[in-house]
């Protein structure tokens, strides 16, 4: 089984806290890469849950997935305005938000550990990315730290 750890940017008309609460307040992540949607494809299951990393802030919100991918023609003509940016190459649909408050020193060192990373510049590098997949066991880790 598959998780997720999908990381909030800023972008050009918000700030990466407002993308992140504009998504999670409709119901649903964006894919904002072409690589985010094909890995999302590929390693998306029914019971897969996401993790939301805001930048600057830390770990902030876990969602359950419940939808496939879904093409960003899909969303209706005010959402698909609002989301241009997030959901550019699909979305899925969210459920079950339940919000995190970790830091994001805390954040960045509960990842460091749970996903055994050497240095701060290889975390930094990943979560550029803008979505990591997580084992159950990393999920359950990050889970635990992060509600402790």
């Amino acid at each position: 089984m598959s998780h997720f750890l999908f990381v909030a940017g800023a972008l050009r008309e918000r700030t990466s806290e407002e993308s992140a609460e504009l998504q999670l307040g409709h119901g649903l992540w964006g894919l904002c890469t072409g690589l985010i949607r094909t890995n999302l494809q590929t390693y998306l299951d029914v019971q897969s849950h996401g993790l939301v990393y805001v930048l600057k802030v830390g770990l902030c919100a876990e969602f359950q997935i419940l939808s496939p991918v879904l093409d960003f023609s899909v969303l209706d003509a005010f959402l698909s305005d609002e989301l241009r940016t997030e959901a550019r190459f699909g979305f899925v649909r969210i459920d079950e938000v339940r919000r995190l408050v970790c830091s994001s020193v805390a954040s960045q060192a509960l990842l460091l550990n749970v996903l055994q990373i050497a240095d701060q510049s290889e975390l930094t590098r990943r979560l550029t990315l803008g979505m990591h997949r997580l084992t159950q066991a990393e999920y359950d880790a990050i889970m635990q730290g992060a509600t402790a």
